[in-house]
């Protein structure tokens, strides 16, 4: 049987000088960019809304 045996230590990494920080930037730049939301009017909306407007405005028989 061996008794003598050498055990070896834990290795010690560094951690990074920003930390999480970078990390972070680089999902951020991962990201895709915002799709922009084009809002209008829709005509045939307003069109009905002076379709019946003028409809309660004439007087009925």
């Amino acid at each position: 049987m061996n008794t003598d045996f050498h055990r070896t230590s834990a290795k010690i990494y560094q951690f990074p000088v920003g930390g999480r920080a970078g990390q972070t930037q680089r999902a951020a730049a991962a990201q895709p960019a915002p799709r922009t939301c084009v809002m209008g009017s829709g005509w045939y909306h307003e069109a009905a809304i002076q379709e019946e407007a003028e409809r309660n405005r004439t007087p009925r028989r």
